[in-house]
């Protein structure tokens, strides 16, 4: 055999090698978008009440917080949760409260590749929930909202906050110093809007529950809803310019 024709059998080889090569890589990197292919939560949401979990009737205190809560119902009863609510004074809600109400209060997410935005219509708040981020530092405040930290496993987004603004035993949801919440989040067919949002939320506070509470929601897509401007404060003093008897603001 000649050089010439050494030389041709070899470079058909390698272009042969190659063509493989590009082939298999494509399959792989379409393989790779496959399993990193991750759901896009964008968009205006609302509360399905019907398909949603309930907080336990009975909600496992600790002894220690059962104790409290006895002494706060006697020195403050008798308690009507329809009017005496703490956010009749337009304290926003707390986690995990805020995503477990199934009140028809819209909220929009806005998500990006580094970090998760959610607005929410009812007091104005927003939620911030960074993809992959560190712990938070030791010298965080907390607040109503917490601090969010997510990560995807598969299709599912993990969610774990924590730096939680502790509830008292007199409020509704207590919460302590401990609190951490849970949720995962997913996308599932059905609803109005042709998907749904669920969110299992669970609610990891050993100084308030004697265990875990995991409540289920499910939130319906809004489709030509949009999230509007609620002024809290604005209900309050046209309620008082106005003499209204009513005791919660928005009603």
């Amino acid at each position: 055999m000649n050089t010439r024709m050494r030389y041709t059998r070899l470079s058909g080889a390698l272009l042969t090698a190659l063509a493989f090569s590009i082939l298999f890589s494509g399959r792989a990197a379409a393989a790779d978008e496959t399993v990193v292919a991750r759901p896009d939560f964008s968009g205006v949401w609302l509360p399905d009440s019907k398909a949603s979990g309930r907080w336990p009737a009975q909600r496992p205190f600790t002894p220690a917080m059962a104790e409290l809560r006895a002494k706060w119902e006697k020195a403050t009863a008798p308690i009507d949760l329809t009017r005496d609510d703490e956010h009749i004074s337009c304290m926003p809600y707390t986690l995990p409260y805020m995503m477990t109400t199934i009140t028809q209060y819209p909220f929009e997410i806005v998500s990006t590749p580094r970090r998760i935005y959610i607005f929410t219509e009812v007091y104005g708040q927003v939620r911030r929930i960074d993809i992959d981020a560190p712990p938070p530092s030791p010298e965080t405040l907390p607040s109503r909202t917490g601090t969010s930290r997510g990560r995807w496993e598969g299709s599912q987004l993990v969610v774990e906050t924590t730096n939680i603004l502790p509830e008292a035993e007199g409020s509704r949801y207590p919460g302590s110093p401990a609190l951490k919440v849970v949720e995962r989040l997913s996308l599932a067919e059905g609803g109005p809007g042709g998907k749904q949002l669920v969110n299992e939320v669970t609610m990891h506070d050993p100084l308030v529950y004697r265990e875990p509470i995991t409540i289920r929601m499910v939130y319906k897509l809004a489709t030509g809803v949009e999230v509007g401007e609620y002024i809290c404060n604005q209900d309050l003093w046209d309620a008082h310019r106005d003499g209204t008897s009513s005791k919660i603001p928005w009603r």
